[in-house]
């Protein structure tokens, strides 16, 4: 039986599970896979790849087997990951709403845990690979985020297209999908807290469909490939010392066995990110350098391991001292995700240095291209702003908004970080998506930062026959 739009936004708003899984047995098929990988390069006289050397399982304390949270949560993480990921001016549609056509494709099944529909896996209405891709981020994300937070439950996290920051400072080279000849982890993880340094974790999120009948030893090879392709990405950027950054490696089954599957590795790490530059008491204000032409080649420094000499390799390195700027640059990115997720324009390019693409923002924005600033929703007592998009599913007309509370968006647009940060501290555990569900009719996510995405149907529309 078809479902109707109400019913499928009612099951976007329920809490499902997500099943994780992170095993030794899990370590082991992605080594033999990266094995695989490099003995296909070297027959054809290519390099082997360079890789995460200490790839451990995710603790059950840092994540159990399961994480409870609803399918629209998914897709706000889809959202947030997508809204600074590309530039031009269809920006607005084509990212920051693509979220939006998951909708009918993932609920939660009779057991209480997340699958696709029937929709979403009928490869005849969707493209499998984007699907996979897509909410391969969404779900990588919204489980990457959940470690972290578990690992500092005291520090607000914000996520960061990975890209996106690199462009004020490197060339990235190379397809901007497949990442090129140039590896870098697909986003970058900052759990702050005001007044301290910021802790950062790589991030790379893969998807792949999976039959629950068909777990072969060919299925669960796509799932280790993906984690040693994970690997080598994560590899290709160092901050500070190398290799002291922790990594999140995760690969989504989007029909695995029980539903939908995400494996997740990690290399262990702690590296502090400096949030003040001596001299300048609210660096994140000052706008951030543009260091174009930041070394690619032998930038990073190995040192002596396994048997090994010292050496030097290819990628993106933030050097010691380089460590204040970044930390600036990664807070100002952020920022300008932020003001993007709920209408870009000026408010965003304030942010942005000339080779992240500010002057595709600090221009007139127009009816489709981009998402405009100028809609407000009330949630309890709180007013969020920020832009809205009408689709259909069927003949219902859905209203889909996103944004951020008013008072913390006022702080952010207009330039003031520090205060943001905050603000957003004191206030974070006041956005309980739980309580903020009863308030709306209809699926809602508000994040620790003061984001929040959400759906409603409108209104019948009565029109007079012409």
């Amino acid at each position: 039986m078809a479902r109707t739009a109400r019913q499928i936004l009612n099951e976007l708003s329920l809490q499902t599970s997500i099943h994780v899984r992170s095993t030794a047995d899990l370590v082991e098929h992605a080594g033999k896979a990266a094995t695989a990988i490099d003995a296909q390069r070297r027959e054809k006289g290519q390099e082997s790849g360079r890789r995460k050397p200490d790839l451990q399982p995710v603790t059950r304390t840092e994540c159990g087997r399961t994480i409870e949270l609803t399918p629209w949560r998914v897709l706000h993480a889809v959202a947030r990951g997508y809204a600074l990921a590309g530039q031009g001016m269809a920006r607005g549609l084509a990212e920051h709403w693509q979220s939006l056509k998951y909708c009918e494709a993932v609920h939660g099944d009779r057991a209480g845990a997340v699958e696709l529909t029937v929709k979403g896996r009928t490869p005849e209405r969707r493209y499998k690979a984007m699907q996979s891709q897509e909410l391969g981020v969404g779900f990588g994300l919204a489980v990457a985020e959940h470690i972290v937070k578990r690992q500092y439950p005291d520090r607000v996290v914000s996520v960061v297209d990975t890209s996106t920051v690199l462009r004020a400072g490197w060339a990235l080279g190379g397809s901007e999908r497949s990442k090129g000849s140039r590896p870098r982890p697909d986003y970058l993880i900052e759990a702050w807290k005001p007044g301290e340094p910021s802790i950062v974790t790589f991030v790379v999120c893969k998807g792949n469909h999976q039959k629950p009948s068909k777990r072969t030893s060919r299925s669960r090879s796509t799932t280790a490939r993906q984690l040693a392709r994970g690997s080598e990405l994560a590899e290709g950027m160092q901050i500070g010392p190398w290799n002291t950054v922790q990594c999140l490696l995760l690969s989504t089954e989007l029909m695995g066995q029980g539903g939908v599957v995400v494996n997740a590795l990690q290399s262990p790490g702690e590296a502090l990110l400096p949030e003040r530059i001596p001299g300048a008491p609210r660096n994140a204000d000052l706008s951030a350098e543009d260091k174009s032409g930041i070394p690619y080649p032998n930038a990073i420094r190995i040192p002596a391991h396994e048997g090994r000499r010292a050496r030097t390799a290819d990628g993106f390195q933030v050097s010691d001292e380089d460590l204040a700027w970044f930390g600036q640059l990664l807070a100002r990115t952020g920022s300008a995700g932020l003001t993007a997720f709920a209408g870009g324009g000026p408010r965003t390019a304030q942010y942005l240095t000339k080779g992240q693409g500010r002057q595709h923002y600090d221009v007139p924005a127009f009816a489709a291209t981009s998402s405009v600033h100028d809609a407000h929703i009330m949630i309890g007592g709180t007013k969020f702003v920020g832009t809205d998009h009408v689709f259909r599913m069927e003949t219902v007309r859905i209203e889909a908004f996103s944004g951020m509370a008013e008072d913390l968006y006022d702080l952010i647009s207009n330039g003031r970080i520090e205060e943001y940060r905050h603000a957003a501290y004191k206030l974070r555990s006041d956005w309980n998506g739980t309580n903020a569900a009863r308030h709306w009719n209809g699926p809602i996510s508000v994040h620790e930062d003061g984001t929040v995405m959400a759906l409603s149907v409108l209104p019948i529309r009565r029109r007079r026959p012409l």
